[in-house]
This record gives structure tokens, sequence and C-alpha cells, in this order.
């Protein structure tokens, strides 16, 4: 019989707890959807944001994670508060990941152009396997009878943000709350670990028509090494955008974007695989679908007195 802490190991991994230890969903095009590891992010602009994203991990593979995310954030009139949140489906095989984080966050004013945000969102994620689609190679497991296991748990985060028209630079913590998993009772499936980022961009004006924008994200979760993410995009006339990142012991990724219109934003990104599972899979795809609009009124105001 297969024993339980081989199961939880395997679920451990399907869950997106890979072997870089990395628990949280990751995406490509960070740069859109900052406020999915960093809740300073929150009414950062004087805009109203909605994006969506699906990511389809390691094509190829059967019952490889897929992850589907819906946020939100805007200011509020006075533009010295944010408000946002965060939906979010991982699902890998038997296993389910889902989540909702309300964020919240206050803007300084630090310079004329410049200003800190500190951010903070609460919410809860449930851990689901559906035992009745896990096969052992022999029966009997009354642990694994076929039956849905789930654990709910709150979560917590932490951030701040300095940032202009020009570049972002973010420090967050997330899931500091350090819950522990126990799915199977007593076999201890581990823990929901402390992640910290770091991002940080800056936008370059090469031409009138040209820009170009390098960016980072780096994460950090205990044991293991940071892993980096180092991308950069050329932007023609503010609309249309490619780019390129690498990550560290994961992939190299190519990504385009388009702003269709005034307020809706069109991505894709393609990650080709350079860690050993590159052999089993045709690489990640992910999708990217943002809205923004909506301008902070009193802010104009403020500029026109």
């Amino acid at each position: 019989m297969l024993r339980l802490k081989h199961i939880s190991l395997v679920v451990l991994c399907l869950l997106g707890l890979s072997l870089s230890a990395q628990q949280i969903q990751q995406f490509t095009q960070y740069q859109w959807v900052g406020l999915s590891f960093n809740p300073a992010f929150a009414g950062s602009d004087n805009l109203f944001n909605a994006y969506a994203t699906h990511r389809t991990q390691w094509a190829g593979i059967e019952d490889a994670p897929r992850t589907y995310q819906l946020g939100m954030h805007a200011p509020s009139k006075s533009g010295k508060m944010g408000f946002g949140g965060t939906l979010i489906t991982d699902v890998a095989g038997p296993t389910k990941r889902f989540g909702f984080q309300g964020a919240y966050a206050y803007h300084l004013q630090v310079s004329e152009a410049t200003k800190l945000s500190l951010g903070a969102s609460f919410g809860l994620t449930q851990f689901t396997i559906d035992g009745s689609q896990i096969t052992l190679r022999e029966s009997g497991d009354k642990a694994l009878d076929g039956s849905m296991q789930s654990e709910l748990k709150p979560d917590a985060s932490f951030g701040a943000l300095w940032y202009s028209d020009k570049f972002k630079v973010g420090i967050s913590a997330m899931q500091i709350l350090n819950n522990n998993l126990d799915l199977f009772p007593g076999d201890g499936d581990g823990n929901m670990a402390i992640h910290y980022y770091f991002t940080g961009s800056y936008l370059f004006k090469v031409s009138e028509e040209v820009d170009i924008e390098p960016s980072t994200l780096i994460k950090y979760v205990n044991p293991v090494p940071a892993q980096f993410d180092i991308s950069a995009r050329v932007i023609y006339k503010g609309n249309l955008w490619l780019g390129g990142s690498y990550r560290t012991t994961d992939a190299i990724a190519f990504f385009a974007g388009y702003n269709v219109l005034d307020y809706l934003t069109l991505g894709y990104s393609y990650d080709y695989t350079t860690s050993d599972i590159q052999t089993y899979t045709n690489g990640t795809h992910e999708i990217l679908i943002k809205l923004r609009f909506g301008k902070n009124q009193l802010i104009e105001e403020n500029k026109e007195n």
C-alpha cells in the first residue's frame, strides 16, 4: 500500500508546492497583476483596475496545474487609500486550492512625483483533495476511501510600494500567518510557508514612440535559494509591447500585449521550461485580460487648483 507520507508529498507537489518550495501561484506577466503578490498595489494609480488571468502550467502533462485568477483594485476619491481583492483557484489533478484576499492600502505623498503605499490583506484559503480521483496500487487505505478531504485556513499578507509614473519598488510578505496543514489527520502535510517578494521596474523613454521597461521579481521561501524573474519589454506608442524574461531554475519566457482600447488590455505569454521536466512538457501558456477606467475626479480637481 502507498504510504500516506508519500501521498502527501505527491499532493503538495500537485498543489504547486514544487521542489523549489514555491507555494503561491506565479505569473509570467507579473507586471500587470501586482496585487497578487503585494497588497500595497491596491489603488496605486488613479483608475479602477480589474484583471483576469488563466495559466496552463506544463502543457502536455496530464493533470498539470491550471491557475485562474480574478483581481480588482481602485483608489478612494482622495487618492490616499486603495481597496481591492483577489480570487484565485489552482487545480492539479485531484487537488484544488481556492483563496480569497481583501486588500487595503494607505498612500503617503513622499515628494511631488512619488508616493509610498503600505498595504495589508486578509482572507481565507481552502485546500481540497478528491480521493475518488486517486488510484492506489493496493486498495484498502481508509484515509483515501474516495472521500473529499478539505481544510480551510485564514491567510494574511503585508507589503510596501514606493512608486511614481516612472518606477515601482516594492517588498511584501505573503502567508504571514504560517498556518499548519494536516489534510490527513496526524500525517502532518506541512505548513503555509511565508513568502517574501521584492519587485522593481523603471520606464525609460527612448524616443517619442518607443519606451523600454526592465523589471524584476525576486521570490524567497526559506530554506531554498531565492528565485529571480528578470524581464524587459519594448513598448511602441504606449499600446503595443513585446518582451522576454528569464526565471532562474525554471523557464525562459516570451510575452506580448496590446491596448485594444483605452480601457482594455490583452496579453499572452509562453514559458519554455528549462528545468528537468522540459522533456515531458510543451511549455506553459498564460492569458491576461485587464480593464482600466474611471478617473479620480478629486485628484484632477486638485491639480487645477
